[in-house]
């Protein structure tokens, strides 16, 4: 940019002190014209002041045409807007010459009179200021801070929803419903529709890849190359910080645009596709309310309410059950006593959505038993300890994708029942004390289920396993 655009740029940055020279003029004229038309006795005279003010406001708004199109000059602006907030810039003051020559009777028009032109002027200067804002500040500036109602009614409820983030952690993305608010509120004022310094577009995933004239705004996986973040951390006092004006990116806000452009910066994947810092978990549960521990299966589905009724019947049939927590929904449930038969586990069914946890430690379970238990889907812990099934009755439990911990603790299961436990993909834990299990079983079963723990194989260490 050369010496002599630069000067046309510093002049053009008084626009905003000029530009409210016209608008006091025509206020002040249409004011006292107002009383001199409704107050005529106490206000007779004022023809000749209410001319000057015309004319004073007819001089500012050509001064402040001349200045803002020197303004304009630096880009940044949406197009269309600019446009019209000119010629409307322009038109004011054509019309106001126009008012001053009614007023003064150098122009007579029977059919236009100088207070019917002040209304006009009035309107005008209302609609090129609010086009003038939406300029500087964006196109939501005026409705911003209002009411619901206001909002909804100008269209601008959208910046509510963005900032709502889903209560499942595998439903919030992290751009959507982290990144995007954050430039939403601090930086589209200045990079958006209306205004694009730089011409740089944040409020769209393809300005955001594509950059401004100051190169890329992201460089995937490099935070410290990336526009956006060098210069939202530069000194305030430096001319390149972003942004120029308002609230600065709080330290919340930066480390998050910091690590989701250190993982990739993608404007998909959900908060649990990321190996989250300790520190990152940190701020997302303090500032956010997002817990990003692992949940067990339980805790991430909803079901139906247990009605009293279902649950007199089951306690009548022998069945202890119980809710794992005040308010939750999924139940623990264990034979108490009387006669455990295939009727008594079909009671069990009447509450198959919710029974996660299973006691059937030191009871007379048989093999056909498990035919109702493996119809249990939302199980995951089953106890089968001291009981009665063979390997006969474990390919019962193959629906079971859900269990976590098995425990056949004191049965007579051998290796045969480790290949329909392969298939429990999300098994943690399964106890095999005193059972057939041999090393070269559980050595199988490993190798398809790395990650699951087995207990009590006696004879071997835990390097064999």
């Amino acid at each position: 940019m050369n010496e002599t655009s630069d000067f046309v740029i510093f002049l053009g940055r008084f626009h905003p002190l000029v530009v409210h020279l016209p608008i006091g003029f025509i206020i002040l004229a249409a004011i006292m014209e107002g009383l001199s038309y409704f107050k005529k006795r106490q206000f007779d005279g004022l023809d000749k002041a209410i001319a000057i003010t015309i004319f004073s406001g007819a001089i500012g708004a050509v001064l402040s045409v001349a200045i803002g199109f020197m303004l304009s000059k630096q880009g940044g602006y949406n197009d269309q807007t600019l446009f019209w907030h000119q010629w409307l810039g322009i038109v004011v003051g054509v019309l106001s010459f126009v008012g001053w020559t009614v007023k003064t009777e150098r122009l007579k028009l029977g059919f236009l009179s100088s207070k019917v032109i002040l209304i006009v002027l009035i309107i005008l200067i209302s609609i090129t200021g609010h086009l003038g804002g939406n300029l500087t500040h964006g196109s939501d500036y005026l409705t911003a801070y209002a009411p619901g109602f206001i909002k909804k009614a100008f269209g601008n409820s959208t910046s509510e929803v963005a900032l709502e983030i889903p209560s499942k952690p595998d439903s919030i993305q992290v751009y959507k419903h982290l990144i995007q608010p954050v430039l939403n509120a601090k930086c589209v004022s200045c990079h958006g529709e209306s205004k694009s310094s730089g011409n740089l577009l944040l409020n769209t995933q393809e300005g955001i890849l594509e950059g401004g004239d100051d190169g890329h705004a992201i460089t995937a996986g490099k935070p410290l190359e990336s526009g956006l973040f060098k210069r939202a951390t530069l000194p305030q006092s430096s001319k390149k910080f972003m942004p120029p004006k308002g609230d600065p990116l709080t330290y919340s806000e930066l480390k998050l645009i910091e690590w989701w452009i250190k993982e990739g910066a993608s404007f998909e994947d959900a908060i649990t596709a990321y190996d989250i810092p300790e520190d990152v978990k940190q701020l997302l549960l303090r500032d956010f309310d997002i817990d990003t521990k692992p949940k067990p299966y339980f805790d991430t589905i909803e079901v139906p309410q247990l009605s009293e009724e279902t649950l007199l019947e089951l306690e009548q049939a022998g069945w202890m059950v119980s809710f794992l927590s005040d308010g939750h929904r999924m139940m623990d449930a264990g034979f108490r006593a009387g006669d455990l038969s295939t009727d008594t586990f079909e009671t069990l069914l009447k509450a198959k959505e919710q029974i996660t946890w299973l006691d059937l430690s030191g009871n007379p379970v048989e093999d056909t038993m498990l035919k109702t238990v493996g119809q249990l889907t939302n199980l995951t812990r089953l106890n089968l300890s001291n009981s009665e099934i063979t390997d006969a009755g474990i390919p019962n439990l193959k629906a079971l994708v859900h269990l976590e911990v098995l425990n056949l603790y004191g049965t007579d299961i051998s290796d045969e029942s480790l290949k329909t436990i392969e298939s429990l993909s999300g098994l943690k834990r399964l106890y095999l004390w005193q059972t057939q299990v041999t090393t070269e079983g559980v050595k199988a079963l490993k190798e398809q289920l790395p990650d699951v723990e087995v207990i009590g194989i006696p004879e071997n260490s835990a390097s064999d396993i």
